[in-house]
């Protein structure tokens, strides 16, 4: 069927997994089929969290509001689906807001928005891996001048996802926006979320992610935000070329905050005679002037500035290149000590362990969590990384079991343990050949190979953890044999690599002897030190054959 005038909640354009398959439904039909899909289907992951925060979970928070206690989430959860009925009966009074191409209140978007000179941009401006502008890659096989195509599903997505990612990039001046200098708009920020490292926590479906993201209203999580100017933005007056600086009214102003002043120019392709978009304009949006503490989706950091009494909570971003099993102490408990850092869990990862301690989720319940984060280059003006993973989670951990959340993070320690004895051989075997230690940034290193293969063992003790968390000394025993045996498996390539020159040694000017049969010994001690008297091997693949 063609689509001319899309409305996003009778059309289908949200891709999701039903049953194994990947199919387009309207966003009424995920709503009320929820329980029915397995998750949405969109990559990359910045743009799944956009269209998640924008679009469902505001939605369904709105139309059924929040459980108003733990006992009431349960009941929710038992169910087993959302009301449809309902659903509908609130999406209807609010439809003619999902018009995607309306001429006066189009979604997500400023109706009439225009430049002075009536400039429209290619709609690869919504795409950061797209060439625009300056921001042309050198092999790249399309130059801005080319254009980007989109279909107006795919365009629905790329909109939502500047609302929340974009960069902070000097923006077109829109007619109607005072602070327009010049035909421009700078000191942008990024989108809201590309300042912090976004946390969900996932279910068997559809439904239970989003009943898991929903914030309990007792205690209210707003924190004093005013509840009663609190509405998402469907709900709001449409959005003009002018914007503000301030704070959230609430948890559905947060998750729907339009960041970004945007209107996609629709045209028809001549051949399908489908909507496309192939021009943009994109200006300067509303600016957070901080980020409220009753944000749901990341973990803090606690701070004291300037050695004051009071504390100051800061969010928390990801590190590239870093498993999220290795930062699992910063998702445990309500507060832990993350080096020097005190750190403290999202809201809704809290409200899990709760739930759990008072029944409402079962101790073996499949829990998931999923983290996404940005990295910026450039003065934030381009996209250089995304962070993504995603692994289970033990409910038992997040309830303030002691037994298991020390099960998971040794884990993680155990593994940085090795991966310091690991760059403690290599550079003893370096210094024994003459040459010098390596900046901890340059070159590869034996540690980083040691983390990967301690990767897939570390995931499957994060599961066996999470479906029988009564197997917890059984677990450890085998993850501390699988990964003593990698390390010494990877300090044997380590060793048999280096040259007969460092079999002598050598000694440095303060007489300190450097050689490869000390520093083999070095490398047993530490090993020694982390687990003392362990001499049998148990292979952590026999856990998963029992399970």
């Amino acid at each position: 069927m063609v689509t001319v005038d899309p409305n996003l909640l009778d059309d289908a354009w949200l891709p999701v997994s039903l049953a194994g398959e990947i199919r387009n439904v309207s966003l009424r039909s995920a709503a009320a089929q929820a329980h029915r899909i397995d998750g949405l289907a969109i990559v990359p992951p910045t743009r799944k969290v956009a269209v998640f925060r924008q679009t469902l979970l505001p939605l369904v928070l709105d139309a059924l509001g929040a459980p108003g206690n733990r006992s009431e989430w349960g009941d929710r959860f038992d169910r087993g689906r959302f009301d449809s009925d309902a659903i509908d009966n609130y999406l209807e009074l609010h439809r003619d807001r999902f018009n995607l191409f309306d001429s006066v209140a189009p979604f997500a978007q400023v109706a009439a928005l225009r430049t002075a000179n009536d400039e429209v941009k290619p709609s690869s401006l919504l795409v950061p891996s797209e060439p625009t502008g300056n921001n042309v890659p050198l092999f790249g096989s399309r130059t801005a001048s080319h254009g980007l195509r989109l279909s107006w599903m795919e365009a629905a997505i790329w909109l939502l996802h500047a609302h929340c990612w974009d960069t902070a990039a000097i923006k077109s001046g829109a007619v109607g926006d005072p602070r327009v200098k010049g035909g421009k708009t700078t000191g942008n920020r990024t989108g809201p979320l590309g300042s912090l490292g976004i946390v969900i926590p996932t279910g068997r479906n559809l439904f239970e992610t989003i009943l898991l993201n929903l914030p309990i209203a007792e205690p209210d999580p707003r924190l004093g935000a005013d509840a009663s100017a609190d509405r998402p933005q469907w709900r709001r007056p449409p959005a003009e070329a002018e914007w503000s600086e301030r704070p959230a009214d609430g948890i559905l102003d947060l998750l729907t905050w339009q960041a970004r002043r945007i209107r996609l120019v629709p045209t028809i392709d001549e051949k399908t005679g489908e909507t496309v978009v192939e021009h943009v304009i994109l200006a300067a949006g509303d600016r957070l002037v901080s980020t409220p503490d009753y944000e749901p989706h990341t973990t803090w950091i606690l701070s004291s500035p300037n050695g004051g009494a009071g504390v100051v909570l800061r969010p928390r971003r990801h590190r590239s290149g870093r498993a999220a099993w290795r930062g699992l102490d910063a998702l445990l408990g309500k507060a832990s000590s993350v080096g020097d850092t005190l750190v403290r869990t999202t809201i809704l990862l809290g409200q899990i362990g709760a739930l759990q301690s008072e029944g409402a989720l079962e101790d073996s319940y499949p829990l998931g969590v999923e983290i996404v984060g940005t990295e910026y280059g450039n003065q934030s003006a381009v996209v250089e990384n995304v962070i993504h993973d995603a692994i289970p989670m033990p409910v038992r951990a997040l309830s303030g079991d002691v037994d298991v959340a020390d099960a998971i993070e040794e884990v993680a320690s155990d593994t940085d343990a090795l991966a310091r004895a690991v760059d403690l051989l290599e550079g003893d075997l370096r210094r024994a050949q003459g040459g010098h230690l390596v900046p901890w940034d340059k070159g590869e290193r034996a540690s980083a190979r040691l983390i990967q293969i301690l990767d897939d063992p570390a995931r499957r003790v994060l599961a066996i953890l999470r479906d029988r968390p009564d197997q917890i000394e059984e677990v450890l025993y085998a993850w501390r044999s699988s990964a003593r045996r990698s390390a010494l498996d990877v300090a044997d390539e380590v060793l048999s690599a280096v040259p007969p020159v460092a079999v002598v040694g050598r000694k440095t000017k303060e007489g300190k002897l450097y050689r490869a049969a000390v520093a083999e010994l070095r490398f047993g001690a530490e090993l020694r030190k982390l687990w003392p008297g362990m001499e049998h091997d148990v292979d952590l693949d026999d856990e998963r054959k029992e399970r």
